[in-house]
């Protein structure tokens, strides 16, 4: 495991706080890399005594599959959109599951029925059914990247249920528009359960009032004895905009229309984000 030690926590004053989303603001899938602008710029604001957490709507365990492949370092990271929260050995240190009850009726529901896929996340694995051979999931069965790699497994609902605490499920439909209404009358139908975060023709649910905005909330108050001059956001879909405007942050020139039209400003890397701000 690469150092994460430049910041010492017992001094219990930072200067600064960064948050950033992974997939397509820090990793990009079609280079399958982490630009090395954005890995040098981590590294200097470490070495200032700031702290940079990721923020991911991904489970730990595929998140982590990416990471450790890179030269990257972090002091905390929040997975599943603000469901889970760990420190930088992954330790988990705050978690929000789902209402049991509630998400059985959600999963046995037309919802889930007409999504590609329904993916089941806990703090310790990952799981999914496939509905439909449209399913992105498939690719995790397909691809030798991700052969012999414990990250998926197929599961039925049922085992799942019986299986798994789970802290957030995923589904994915033909259009965003369809996400869209679903995601609507997810956070109406279930007795105020469950928060729907839209990510383009997928929805992310997770337990009511919970979302990355929530998870940088929470992070911060885990951390209240320590004094942060600054908290710095960044993100570049739409499952990022509740923290880019809870925080005034950024995005990116690259990132879809949602969370560029609530960033306080654009850049072309969270490298340079970083820098500008140190």
């Amino acid at each position: 495991m690469l150092d994460r030690e430049p910041c010492d926590f017992s001094r219990g004053r930072f200067r600064k706080i960064a948050f950033s989303d992974f997939d397509g603001t820090l990793y990009f899938h079609h280079e399958d890399i982490i630009p090395q602008i954005n890995i040098k710029a981590v590294n200097e604001w470490r070495s200032k005594g700031n702290i940079f957490v990721l923020c991911s709507g991904r489970d730990v365990h595929s998140l982590m599959h990416e990471v450790n492949n890179q030269e990257l370092t972090y002091d905390f990271v929040i997975c599943n959109n603000g469901g889970t929260i760990f420190d930088k050995n992954l330790k988990l240190i705050k978690s929000f599951p789902l209402d049991k009850i509630q998400l059985e009726k959600l999963v046995h529901s037309d919802i889930a029925k007409e999504s590609w896929h329904i993916l089941f996340s806990s703090a310790e694995k990952m799981r999914t059914t496939i509905n439909s051979p449209k399913s992105q999931l498939l690719k995790y069965f397909e691809s030798e990247k991700y052969k012999n790699q414990d990250i998926i497994q197929r599961i039925t609902v049922e085992q799942a249920l019986s299986e798994m605490n789970v802290i957030q499920i995923s589904l994915a439909y033909e259009t965003e528009e369809i996400a869209n209404n679903y995601a609507k009358r997810i956070n109406n139908e279930f007795e105020g359960a469950f928060l729907a975060n839209m990510n383009l023709n997928c929805i992310d649910i997770c337990a009511k009032g919970i979302n990355k905005a929530q998870g940088v909330k929470e992070l911060l108050n885990l951390q209240k004895d320590k004094y942060f001059e600054q908290v710095l956001t960044i993100g570049d879909a739409q499952n990022d905009v509740p923290m880019i405007k809870e925080f005034e942050g950024y995005s990116l020139n690259s990132a879809t229309m949602h969370a560029k039209n609530v960033a306080t400003k654009l850049y072309d890397s969270v490298g340079e984000m970083l820098l500008d701000n140190l």
